[in-house]
């Protein structure tokens, strides 16, 4: 066999994935399991993960996590240093330009506690304490107590949880996803409260720059194509928890 005979052979043996074309997903390291499983600045693991290797595959795309703080995700997304973010929605976000995809998750806004605090009555009743929040998150129906509600952020979720339970603050914003799998995994998972205040139902979006490498409508296609077969429905199961709180 000829030299060149033998390097083609050669080349066709090199895994498809070294010539796939990127999906560069800019994901922030302010959220946790079961979103994330973030160690030593990758993503290993959680929800966007298989949700972004399901996109990237029906894309014909190979997906790389870029890790960023919540602060620089929005800008990673305008300078072209990544194709889409996801997990996100519109008024979370200050550029206007961004086109938007169709609703990738849904999920519940709430307020959490340790067991010992009652249930407050409303978003009222918080008015005027210490709150903890995510530094870089926006809260858009709660801004109407601020500044009542004093904001005590933290870097991620998971020092937020902590933080409450040190008892730096009796109440956290957060949400149904990441509480429900806390209540269920966290070493500590007895002291916190079973029940929580509900705050809003929302859906979740990817955004992509208008003019980047992925088009709206093949984004939205290959979404639609993973809705239709259970795959972000499966993903979602695989870290619901299961039995009573």
């Amino acid at each position: 066999m000829s030299f060149s005979l033998r390097l083609l052979f050669a080349i066709t043996l090199i895994p498809k994935t070294i010539y796939a074309a990127e999906l560069v997903m800019a994901i922030s390291n302010g959220s946790g399991m079961p979103m994330t499983d973030i160690r030593a600045e990758e993503l290993k693991g959680g929800i966007l993960k298989e949700f972004g290797d399901a996109l990237g595959e029906q894309l014909h795309l190979q997906p790389r996590y870029l890790i960023l703080p919540r602060t620089r995700v929005e800008g990673a997304l305008l300078r072209g240093h990544a194709d889409l973010l996801c997990d996100l929605r519109p008024e979370w976000l200050d550029n206007q330009t961004f086109l938007w995809s169709d609703a990738i998750i849904s999920n519940r806004m709430i307020v959490a506690m340790r067991r010992e605090r009652p249930l407050p009555a409303s978003l009222d009743a918080i008015a005027g304490l210490r709150v903890g929040t995510v530094r870089g998150y926006r809260y858009p129906e709660v801004e109407r107590l601020q500044p009542a509600i004093a904001r005590d952020n933290a870097a991620n979720d998971s020092q937020n949880l902590e933080k409450l339970l040190l008892g730096r603050f009796d109440f956290i914003f957060t949400n149904r996803i990441y509480f429900d799998w806390q209540r269920k995994v966290h070493p500590e998972r007895e002291r916190l409260a079973p029940y929580d205040l509900k705050i809003t139902d929302f859906d979740t979006y990817c955004a992509i720059p208008a003019h980047g490498k992925l088009a709206i409508k093949d984004l939205n296609q290959a979404i639609a194509t993973l809705k239709a077969r259970g795959t972000i429905q499966s993903i979602l199961a695989r870290y619901r928890p299961h039995g009573p709180s």
